[in-house]
C-alpha cells in the first residue's frame, strides 16, 4: 500500500516538474512574437520617411512658386524703367509749316524748332521786302534781331534754305548753293517754288504767316 502511494507520489511530481518546465520555455515564444513584430516596425519607418520625403516635396513648392514671383518682379522692374527710360528721352522736333505768299502765288514754308526759328514764328505774320545779293540768295531786313544764343556758329546753305544772317540780322533765301559760312543760321526750308523766287526781279514783296491748316 505504501509503495503504491510512493508512486502515486512520484507520478504527481514528475507530472509537476514536467509542467514547470513547459512554463520556462514558454518565453521564446515571446521572443519570436516580438521578432515577427520587427517588420512593422521597419514598415512604419517606411511610411514615416514616405511622409518626411512628401513633406519635403510639398515644402520646395513654394520656393518654385516664389522664384516666379521674383522672375515677374524682375520683368515689371525692367519694364517700368524702359518705360522711365522712354518718358526722359529728348521730344522729337516739332517743325511747323508757314505759307509764303510770293507775288500772289502760295508757297509752303517748314519752319525747324530751334530759338531764332521759333522767334521768327512768333513774329508772324510779317510782311517783307527781299533783294537780291551776289547772284545767289535773296535777302530782307528784320526790324527785330532774332537770338543767336545756343545756335551753331556757322552753316552750308543749300537751295531753298531759309536762314539768318547773324551779322546783318537779315533773312536770306538761297536760290544757289554756297559755302559754308560763319555767322548763317538755319532757319527752314522753302519747300515749293524756288523757281519763282530765283526769278523775281529787283524787290519784291513777300508776307510770311502761320498756316493753321
Amino acid at each position: 500500500m505504501k509503495k503504491g502511494i510512493l508512486l502515486f507520489l512520484t507520478t504527481l511530481l514528475c507530472l509537476g516538474l514536467t509542467a514547470c518546465t513547459e512554463q520556462k520555455t514558454t518565453p521564446p515564444v515571446s521572443g519570436q512574437s516580438s521578432q515577427q513584430e520587427e517588420p512593422d516596425t521597419q514598415s512604419s519607418a517606411e511610411v514615416t520617411d514616405a511622409a518626411s520625403t512628401s513633406k519635403d516635396s510639398h515644402q520646395e513648392e513654394p520656393d518654385t512658386q516664389s522664384s516666379t514671383e521674383v522672375e515677374k518682379s524682375q520683368s515689371t522692374n525692367l519694364q517700368e524703367l524702359q518705360s522711365d527710360s522712354e518718358d526722359t528721352e529728348a521730344p522729337e522736333s516739332q517743325e511747323r509749316k508757314l505759307k509764303m505768299l510770293v507775288d500772289e502765288q502760295e508757297l509752303d514754308v517748314t519752319l525747324y524748332d530751334t530759338p531764332a526759328a521759333n522767334a521768327l514764328y512768333d513774329m508772324l505774320p510779317l510782311t517783307l521786302t527781299f533783294e537780291d545779293f551776289g547772284y545767289t540768295e535773296k535777302i530782307a531786313y528784320l526790324e527785330t534781331q532774332l537770338p543767336t544764343e545756343g545756335e551753331p556758329d556757322e552753316f552750308d546753305p543749300d537751295v531753298g534754305d531759309l536762314c539768318l544772317y547773324a551779322p546783318w540780322g537779315n533773312l536770306s533765301i538761297f536760290y544757289q548753293d554756297f559755302r559754308n559760312s560763319n555767322g548763317l543760321i538755319s532757319l527752314g526750308h522753302i519747300d515749293s517754288g524756288m523757281d519763282m523766287i530765283a526769278n523775281m526781279q529787283g524787290n519784291f514783296s513777300v508776307t510770311l504767316s502761320k498756316n493753321e491748316n
